[in-house]
């Protein structure tokens, strides 16, 4: 990557806090909720991105905290939380000035005559945006004008810092119901038998959504914490099971935990070919299962299980070969930028496509490459900022 040092790459591939074939499955789903923004994507890839996206937060909280004894008080919870989207909070209030900005100029003539009524609603909305508090509120009826957001995308802060709150509370649960000797010699059925409860709760949560909201329950399987926590508590137990026992775990034949990759991947290809509307796949009545909190659940705990366990493989080693490696320290070095790149993508592909409007028309693919090279140079321009 022409805009990263080659010292702050190498940095990124030896990292102890991050394996480098989890921060791969991030850069990927990273691309595809970007590219789903500019329309070259269907909207299921953005679905699997999402649900990467939080069991890759559940999974990794829950390997760095099972040996941990965390004070899950209201106090240290909010502080815990606040590490974890402290970092980024400040882009996300720029950002939010930016996309409340661009907002205001695109519907300018629009909203000119019912200015005055329309600002305490706008204020209201930038308040739930900035205590990142939108994603808590209802996703219909005239609350959701002040729990939407301006950056469309910071509904999955709001989410985090949500779910960020309650992991201490969720780590000395486990604690409590993983912790005993005698827990531990039988650890493997409970997280199955517990995830399954989780899965099967997450499915009933998600029908009642659909049934009482009907053709506005979109947005609350989509988006609602109710619908989502479900994916980070799964990712949770497999992080727990992994930081106590899945560490030591000896493969025969390391082939197995390849082959289980391969059949994961191949599913959730099955599944987001079956998520394509044009396919005509899944009947209209059930299209609503693609934006769930279960859809892509199952295959993506077993990817990022066993994606673990590869981190060690000699053949697989990120740094053997020179073609793996052109491939992979570009997927790395979007991982690193993701965090920044998620909050500046959506503002920066709104801003090219109005400037690309007010030339001619928008060719999609120049849309795309253009928005993308700006998103990762702005990232790149605030992560040297939080390094010096």
């Amino acid at each position: 990557m022409v805009f990263v040092p080659e010292d702050r790459i190498e940095q990124i591939m030896k990292s102890k806090r991050c394996f480098n074939t989890l921060q791969i499955l991030r850069a990927l789903a990273f691309l595809g909720i970007f590219f789903f923004h500019t329309t070259l994507l269907p909207d299921v890839f953005s679905r699997w991105s999402i649900t990467v996206f939080l069991m890759l937060s559940g999974f990794l909280n829950a390997v760095h905290g099972c040996d941990k004894d965390i004070d899950c008080n209201p106090g240290a919870s909010w502080k815990y939380a606040q590490r974890k989207i402290g970092r980024i909070y400040p882009l996300h209030l720029v950002m939010l000035v930016i996309a409340f900005v661009l907002y205001a100029y695109s519907v300018k003539d629009a909203i000119r005559d019912v200015l005055w009524e329309r600002l305490p609603i706008a204020i209201g909305k930038l308040a739930s945006n900035a205590l990142l508090i939108s994603d808590w509120g209802p996703k219909s009826g005239w609350w959701y004008n002040i729990f939407s957001e301006y950056n469309i995308v910071s509904w999955y802060l709001s989410l985090s810092l949500l779910l960020f709150f309650l992991t201490p509370l969720f780590l000395r649960i486990m604690h409590r119901f993983y912790g005993s000797e005698k827990a531990k010699a039988f650890m493997l059925p409970r997280v199955l038998l517990i995830s399954a409860l989780i899965y099967a709760l997450t499915i009933v949560i998600n029908i009642m959504l659909v049934n009482h909201y009907k053709d506005s329950s979109m947005l609350y399987i989509y988006e609602s914490p109710l619908s989502r926590v479900g994916d980070y508590l799964i990712a949770m137990q497999a992080g727990y099971f992994y930081g106590q026992k899945g560490k030591k775990q000896k493969y025969q034949h390391m082939a197995l935990p390849v082959i289980i990759v391969v059949m994961a991947l191949a599913v959730s290809i099955f599944l987001i070919y079956v998520g394509i509307p044009r396919n005509n796949v899944i009947p209209a009545d059930y299209s609503w299962i693609m934006n769930s909190g279960f859809y892509f659940t199952i295959p993506s705990v077993i990817l990022i299980y066993h994606l673990v366990t590869l981190e060690g493989i000699n053949a697989l080693k990120l740094n053997d070969s020179r073609t793996i490696d052109m491939i992979t320290k570009p997927l790395l070095v979007i991982a690193s930028l993701s965090q920044y790149a998620f909050l500046i993508h959506v503002p920066a592909i709104s801003l090219m496509h109005g400037i690309l409007r007010r030339i001619g028309d928008v060719n999609i693919w120049l849309w795309s490459l253009i928005s993308f090279v700006l998103t990762v140079l702005l990232s790149v321009v605030v992560d040297r900022c939080k390094k010096r």
